[in-house]
């Protein structure tokens, strides 16, 4: 896997339609600033009770907003997820020249335009997370090692929906793991290669993010590509129709 020229890629294809990429990118901008700025006064709010607290001063704290607070921030963290999964769904087709450069609204919702989409994303991100959690409890890291097998799950589930082939749930996350076999360190040094442009989102209060979180995702989309695509082996939507015809 050549890091470099992944993200090279992705960096010029982003350079060419930035416009469009700023458009389709600024719903889930938008809402993870939102939700950032929601966990943010939940945590000021229970941060000012404690001083309170410690200092000897009785305060009635309205422990209803509070509440409120991380309840609307945990909602817009998984509308975030959603968006981000659909984000994926169109980097990969626009990388694989399977779609075009137009319409970036309607592409912002791609995974709430597609019930199949929807379901998968959220089913298989409750079934890898429960799986991620289950082997943190016994063992750390490989937890976190095996959150990296789980990564591809629904981008293969939906390279299987448009090849009219579907797949379930946990075949989708079996074929991830087998997809990420000696692959997954690679994925976190790539992830770790970002920390930082990450950093400079930060020092720039989240304006950077308008080309960073493009950039990221077309980066990973690469790499999901990069496997998926390989000549070395029967392409996806090829293993999808061996699959099929075993079943008939």
């Amino acid at each position: 896997m050549d890091r470099p020229a992944l993200k090279l890629e992705a960096q010029r294809m982003l350079s060419s339609h930035f416009p469009f990429f700023l458009v389709l990118f600024l719903p889930v901008l938008l809402l993870d600033f939102a939700s950032a700025a929601a966990y943010y006064l939940a945590s000021q709010n229970g941060a000012f009770r404690n001083q309170l607290t410690q200092s000897g001063t009785v305060v009635s704290i309205n422990q209803d907003m509070l509440v409120k607070y991380l309840i609307f921030s945990t909602v817009l963290t998984i509308l975030v997820s959603l968006l981000t999964a659909g984000m994926m769904f169109r980097s990969i087709d626009l990388l694989r020249n399977k779609a075009k450069f137009d319409q970036p609204v309607n592409k912002s919702f791609t995974i709430f335009n597609n019930w199949q989409y929807f379901k998968g994303a959220v089913i298989i991100g409750i079934l890898t997370s429960i799986l991620a959690i289950l082997w943190s409890i016994l063992f750390l890291i490989p937890g976190i090692i095996k959150s990296f097998s789980y990564v591809q799950s629904i981008n293969i589930y939906r390279d299987a929906l448009d090849a009219g082939k579907p797949i379930g749930y946990l075949e989708a996350i079996t074929q991830s793991r087998q997809m990420m076999n000696g692959h997954k360190w690679e994925y976190f040094v790539m992830d770790l290669s970002f920390i930082g442009w990450e950093i400079v989102e930060g020092l720039t209060f989240g304006i950077a993010s308008l080309w960073v979180e493009p950039y990221i995702t077309l980066s990973f989309s690469n790499f999901y590509i990069k496997l998926a695509d390989r000549p070395d082996q029967d392409d996806l939507s090829t293993i999808f129709k061996k699959q099929h015809d075993q079943n008939d």
